[in-house]
């Protein structure tokens, strides 16, 4: 609809500037007395008159078109999200998964949440990582593994390969709740639920950013990803359809299943495919490579 209104506004744009050339015209020729201005003037803003209604009524008809494809798209919408709980029954049964927001959007996780637990999985951890936490700092990196209680390495890339190992370790390995509590208080990480002592072997990464200074994919999300493949879990990363920057590219990168438009039963749905197992670039950004899962023409 949006690019509609956008084709309208063109339209009056062009529209608009034809008519004041037209204007233009008549005027300078008035004042040239080049050509008789009366008949030639009556012409020519009689043609640009016929011209600006035939615009009026492609758009009046590319309006009424937009509305209807609109209409039809929000009726395909809630038949997917109605038909959702029954596609995704018994997916992810008695799996856990740990849910990290890595992005801007924050309603994003709520969805992925309730859309996992469709599919019969526990959610044992959902994590928001704070963006704004200097991570190249070496000072603040060491700060948080000693509110962790972990003694820093010397070197500064092995702290940040430590720092996000010890939130990979609080999030998937479901040990020592102190860390929760340091990286709480460090500023690194906040824990909106939690289970302690409870394994997760699935991640969901959720991204996405609202400005380019915002995207956070190289500095968070790649060493994040290091982190989680050296203890052996599956991840997965998402985002929603209208995400200003898209972490896809970085992600793909990675070797990681992605989903562009979890914030849609259809992505929600191939979201729990790839939970289980099947690798691609899901969604409708030019980055997908695949809409539909597979796995649902084998069930």
């Amino acid at each position: 609809m949006a690019k509609m209104i956008d084709l309208r506004y063109h339209i009056y744009s062009l529209a608009a500037v034809f008519f004041a050339l037209a204007v233009g015209i008549v005027i300078g020729s008035s004042f040239a007395r080049s050509l008789p201005a009366g008949e030639n003037a009556r012409r020519t803003i009689v043609r640009y008159e016929n011209t600006m209604r035939i615009l009026k009524r492609e758009i009046e008809h590319l309006s009424e078109g937009a509305a209807q494809k609109e209409e039809l798209a929000k009726r395909y919408e809630e038949y997917c999200r109605a038909t959702l709980p029954v596609a995704a029954k018994g997916r992810l049964l008695w799996r856990n998964v740990a849910i990290i927001q890595t992005g801007d959007y924050d309603d994003l996780s709520g969805s992925v949440t309730h859309a996992v637990e469709l599919a019969g999985a526990r959610i044992t951890n959902v994590v928001d990582l704070n963006r704004e936490f200097p991570f190249d700092d070496p000072i603040k990196v060491s700060q948080a593994l000693q509110s962790c209680g972990i003694v820093p390495p010397s070197d500064s890339q092995q702290m940040i390969s430590k720092l996000f190992a010890t939130v990979v370790e609080s999030v998937c390995e479901g040990q020592n709740p102190s860390a929760k509590a340091g990286l709480r208080e460090a500023g690194v990480a906040t824990f909106t639920r939690s289970a302690n002592f409870t394994r997760a072997r699935l991640v969901v990464l959720v991204g996405g950013a609202s400005s380019p200074a915002g995207n956070t994919s190289g500095s968070v999300d790649a060493p994040l990803v290091s982190a989680l493949d050296d203890v052996g879990v599956r991840v997965v990363a998402c985002e929603g359809s209208q995400a200003v920057v898209s972490y896809v590219p970085a992600w793909s990168k990675m070797g990681i299943a992605t989903v562009d438009n979890a914030d849609s039963p259809m992505g929600q749905l191939a979201l729990i495919c790839a939970l289980n197992g099947e690798n691609a670039r899901f969604g409708v950004k030019e980055t997908a490579d695949r809409l539909i899962p597979r796995a649902l023409d084998a069930r």
